[in-house]
């Protein structure tokens, strides 16, 4: 892992308020913020603004229809199962070794 500096801590820091940093980057900025109370900070008043955001986002439902779609298209796509046949199970002779 790198050791970032707060320049780019700064400059990445609304994407990771966001939480839609890349993975190995929201890595390296949480290292960062570890040890950099100044950065921490600036994440930290950044947060409830990127939450308050969010929420402004309209709610949508899926269109009508859409449930069954997607199943129907699951169905589609798996493999037909295969029946094996059944071991006879039941008493009596006509074994081997008897």
């Amino acid at each position: 892992m790198t050791d970032r500096d707060c320049a780019w801590l700064r400059s990445v820091a609304d994407e990771l308020a966001l939480g839609v940093l890349s993975g190995q980057e929201r890595a390296e900025a949480i290292a960062h913020l570890d040890r950099c109370a100044t950065c921490r900070e600036h994440v930290e008043q950044l947060t409830p603004v990127a939450d308050g955001l969010l929420c402004l986002l309209p709610g949508s439902e899926p269109p009508v229809g859409f449930e069954t779609r997607v199943m129907d298209r699951l169905r589609l796509n798996r493999p037909a199962r295969r029946r094996r046949p059944r071991a006879a199970v039941g008493g009596g002779g006509g074994g081997e070794g008897g």
